[in-house]
């Protein structure tokens, strides 16, 4: 069996200086005998987030649950605007871990804002797709075609003229380029400005995903089950070979019914959060 392994595959460099940074703060916290909270999953991995915890990470869902005074780490997708400011009435250190693609999408908004309605082409539930529209005056959601019909209501309700696209960095790039062209062709009698804000490292895996899955009798998908640039990969992947499969670590390899012993070609890609010893976990075991 070959087994082809995606260059672009593993840690993005957002999620790598993320995880750096939080590991510093966690051991100067332990040195000093502090608690250090995190709010939400810092990355969308398991393994991850249960090795934080065992070094003494606190993870929490809200603010409330942090005392006053304290410190906490903003995860890697960013969060809404009102927690930055409820951390700050609270007198909560912020260290905000934000990754500069994410930070970058958000000050396009807000430099947007004054004459612009805002279109976020995203997840509706994603962490940075909330945290991103939180910073919006006037704007919308789009995450499916149905999601048009309701743009298309309700956006004379905003007295502007001009609309402003952004994107999740994670998003699908076919989806995109879908969804912009219908946006012109639905709303021509307005001015769109569209900025094509997902990240470089999205952009070249999925590519080379793509190319991949077309060579190979089976493709696999490594990720954690809420990280929304691994199911995108997959999805890729299933366009191109019948034989996708997304997975989390080697251990779900044996939930795949396919004979792997017939398969002459396997590919493996992995999600940006994805540790690279999970990876070669799942490259030991086929």
């Amino acid at each position: 069996m070959e087994i082809i392994v995606g260059k672009t595959s593993g840690f993005c460099q957002g999620v790598a200086f993320t995880i750096k940074k939080a590991t510093e703060y966690l051991n100067e916290a332990n040195k000093n005998n502090e608690k250090l909270y995190c709010l939400g999953e810092i990355v969308h991995n398991e393994r991850i987030i249960e090795k934080f915890k065992n070094d003494g990470l606190i993870f929490v869902n809200d603010l409330s649950e942090i005392p006053k005074g304290s410190k906490v780490i903003f995860r890697a997708h960013g969060e809404r605007k009102e927690i930055y400011e409820l951390a700050k009435e609270r007198n909560i250190e912020v260290l905000d871990l934000t990754c500069g693609k994410v930070r970058a999408v958000k000050n396009k908004v807000v430099n947007a804002n004054d004459d612009s309605i805002i279109i976020v082409f995203g997840k509706k539930d994603h962490p940075e797709t909330v945290g991103t529209f939180s910073f919006c005056k006037d704007g919308f959601i789009i995450e499916s075609e149905e999601d048009f019909k309701i743009v298309k209501n309700n956006i004379s309700k905003h007295d502007k003229n001009k609309i402003f696209v952004v994107e999740q960095t994670t998003f699908n790039e076919e989806l995109f380029n879908k969804f912009s062209n219908k946006l012109k062709d639905m709303f021509s009698n307005y001015e769109i400005i569209i900025e094509k804000t997902i990240c470089n490292a999205t952009h070249e895996r999925q590519e080379e995903t793509a190319k991949i899955a077309k060579d190979v009798d089976c493709m696999i998908i490594i990720g954690g089950k809420k990280s929304s640039n691994t199911k995108e990969l997959y999805n890729v992947a299933k366009e191109s070979c019948d034989n996708s499969f997304l997975i989390q670590d080697a251990n779900d390899l044996n939930d795949i019914d396919l004979d792997f012993s017939k398969c002459d070609k396997v590919g493996i890609m992995a999600g940006a959060s994805t540790p690279e010893d999970v990876v070669n976990e799942v490259i030991e075991r086929l």
